[in-house]
């Protein structure tokens, strides 16, 4: 591995003086190390050095992606100070359901995209400008929309920080990121984000995004979820995508997710054939 690779990562998304959390998992022993120092000093060295030295015991390396206030000593949510990053975590389908994420026109593109591992794939946002709530709340959206994991949508996780070792398995992989964007994006280059409560919309995305099918309340979840599936099919996402996010978003709350995924799929693909079929007759005519 190049050993410049993490410096460049924490110099490229981090100011000097912010504080971050690197957490060291030894998960064949369950042991835990969190260190939390300025982005200048773990990019240092003695501090890499160390770091280094770690994941050569099969330790993984991971960082927090937003900072730490200067009186903190833990990593919850109140310890946050700023939100620096959108990310998402893929494992399921990864790599399928990266390269839809990048032909969509109403997500920018991502600053990088670190493979993890063979086919898992973390994508990642600079940003500003974002409170906590507008984050989690977008990035809980981007989760149902792409089928990426639903557990990584809080703004105190941990990242794989890339130029290191994933060694989850039993040959061990080297941790890479691709730059795709050296831009920092706001809230108005995101998609327009449904309330999660009692309708309405939340502040966060482009006002002339598209809508929520369902602005009014008394609508089903099933119905939300079959609304869902007719957007996605309609730009092209490929059906095993969409399966596989209304499955992950429902896992949980309904027995036999994948079964009802596959469900609603399908029937809001006959529905999307029916309504083109009739478009098309209509203009015969």
């Amino acid at each position: 591995m190049d050993v410049e690779v993490p410096v460049r990562y924490l110099c490229e998304n981090f100011r000097p003086d912010d504080r971050l959390a690197v957490v060291l998992i030894q998960k064949e022993t369950h042991r835990v190390v969190q260190r939390i120092a300025t982005a200048e000093k773990i990019a240092a060295p003695g501090f890499q050095a160390w770091l280094r030295h770690e994941n050569a015991q099969r330790c993984e390396v991971y960082v927090s992606m937003n900072t730490i206030k200067l009186c903190s000593r833990g990593r919850t949510k109140d310890d946050i100070a700023e939100v620096r990053h959108i990310y998402l975590d893929f494992d399921d389908n990864g790599t399928a359901a990266v390269q839809v994420l990048m032909q969509r026109q109403d997500v920018p593109t991502p600053n990088y995209l670190v493979n993890s591992s063979s086919g898992k794939w973390q994508v990642v946002w600079k940003v500003e400008g974002f409170g906590m709530e507008e984050a989690e709340r977008l990035m809980r959206h981007l989760v149902r929309e792409t089928g990426a994991d639903p557990a990584a949508t809080d703004s105190s996780r941990v990242l794989r920080l890339p130029g290191f070792m994933n060694h989850k398995y039993s040959k061990p992989f080297p941790v890479r990121v691709e730059t795709r964007s050296e831009r920092t994006y706001g809230p108005e280059h995101f998609p327009a984000v449904p309330n999660e409560g009692q309708g309405g919309r939340a502040l966060v995305g482009k006002e002339h995004a598209e809508r929520s099918s369902f602005p009014h309340t008394g609508i089903t979840q099933s119905e939300r979820d079959w609304a869902y599936a007719k957007r996605a099919l309609a730009r092209g996402d490929p059906p095993e995508v969409v399966i596989a996010a209304i499955a992950r978003h429902r896992a949980g709350e309904k027995s036999g997710a994948y079964a009802y995924a596959e469900r609603t799929v399908r029937k809001a693909g006959e529905a999307l054939v029916a309504e083109r079929q009739s478009s098309r007759n209509g203009f015969d005519r």
